[in-house]
């Protein structure tokens, strides 16, 4: 009865583990994931401001640099990421 129960416990305790593992794996998807969809948004307003200015290039400068810098950063974080 006890070989069954320590048995059990050491399977039990080798799933636990394996089971961190793909956990840590899944995060890390998750995460990256989650920066391309932050990147996408952040393109498609920056087109639209563009699309907006697109007659006025100064002013588009000006209004678009916010996305400018917000895409800089992003891919200051996806390349931290790797």
């Amino acid at each position: 009865m006890k070989q069954a129960i320590i048995t059990g416990v050491a399977v039990w305790c080798l799933l636990t583990v394996s089971g961190c593992h793909y956990y840590e794996e899944y995060r890390v998807l998750k995460s990256t994931a989650d920066i391309q969809d932050e990147r996408a948004e952040f393109l498609k307003a920056y087109r639209l401001c563009l699309a907006k200015y697109q007659d006025e290039p100064p002013k588009a400068k000006e209004m678009c640099a916010p996305y400018t810098q917000s895409l800089r950063e992003i891919e200051v974080k996806q390349q931290h990421g790797r």
